[in-house]
């Protein structure tokens, strides 16, 4: 790293703690309505002030979608995207504020996902950055799920301790993704839950493996299938989606069973069939509510090996 990317870090960083701090004490007195008006608006500004991050949706929305959207659509899909991502960072503090009284009130479970609280056995649970994964890790916790979440290091290691005492404020365990698979052996030998997002890009020297993403080549990490296989874990796919009045609904559409563990067989070959399984849903929950997920990163920047780049999107 050069010496003024340091300084520009080393000036940055307090900034973003002092920030951090403030809006950790600041958004859990705001009222819900106020909320919902501060995410709004910021879909409503993302095309000014976020023209970087609107043009990687844009490039992305053309990639998955091609003709089948108008220009219009993929704009009002966006928009509504920035918002709930907002929505989401914001609710990280106002449902840690008052736990007790803000996940029953705006919370609401389908009948399955009840019965997946209570359920005595390990589980790996599959989301994606969609609607408001974190609130689902917040309630889910709440009702008493042993949950462990899988989550990436912020490189600022105050704001790291912040987000991560706010999402443990319920009871989740918040696992750092390095070295995350031997912590989660030893959680699964007493029944525990574990959470990971797969909805984004890993390396193939980091554990990702090529499947189908959305009608794209993306190496995906194997992890949460290779565990599932491994333990005879269900895989269980859930979902948070926002509703009217500021509530949010956590939903499953479905449970995916590996096979049974066979030394004799290829782990490869079962864990890329059984993460392309994964995929292939989360790649349904995206199409079907695309306006809750989150467009504005490079989802296709990796190139599969052999593959032609002109196939890609171009985020040059």
């Amino acid at each position: 790293m050069s010496s003024s990317k340091q300084r520009i870090r080393a000036i940055r960083r307090p900034l973003e703690t002092f920030f951090f701090k403030a809006v950790s004490v600041v958004i859990p007195v705001i009222p819900r309505r106020v909320i919902l008006g501060i995410a709004s608006a910021s879909g409503a500004l993302a095309r000014l002030f976020a023209r970087r991050e609107w043009r990687l949706g844009m490039i992305n929305l053309d990639t998955v979608f091609g003709d089948t959207k108008t220009d219009a659509e993929k704009r009002a899909i966006l928009k509504q995207s920035f918002a709930t991502f907002t929505r989401t960072m914001l609710d990280v503090f106002w449902f840690a504020g008052k736990p007790a009284s803000r996940i029953p009130k705006y919370v609401d479970f389908t009948e399955e996902f009840k019965r997946f609280f209570h359920t005595d056995r390990l589980n790996v649970g599959i989301t994606a950055h969609m609607g408001n994964w974190e609130v689902m890790g917040q309630s889910f916790a709440f009702h008493g799920g042993n949950l462990a979440s899988i989550a990436a290091t912020a490189k600022n290691a105050e704001v790291n301790d912040i987000f991560c005492q706010l999402r443990a404020r319920t009871g989740q365990t918040i696992i750092p993704r390095e070295g995350a698979l031997k912590t989660l052996i030893a959680r699964f030998r007493k029944n525990g839950k574990a959470a990971f997002l797969l909805d984004q890009n890993t390396r193939e020297q980091d554990g990702g493996i090529w499947v189908d993403f959305l009608g794209m080549p993306t190496p995906i990490s194997s992890a949460p299938a290779l565990l599932a296989y491994r333990t005879g874990s269900n895989v269980f796919m859930a979902f948070c989606l926002p509703q009217a009045g500021g509530k949010y609904l956590l939903y499953s559409p479905c449970t995916i069973s590996p096979p049974p563990f066979d030394s004799s067989h290829d782990t490869k070959e079962v864990t890329r069939e059984l993460t392309q399984q994964i995929m292939d849903v989360i790649s349904g929950e995206i199409r079907t509510h695309p306006e809750y997920w989150l467009w504005a990163y490079k989802h296709w920047r990796r190139i599969a090996p052999g593959d032609d780049p002109v196939n890609y999107p171009s985020y040059d």
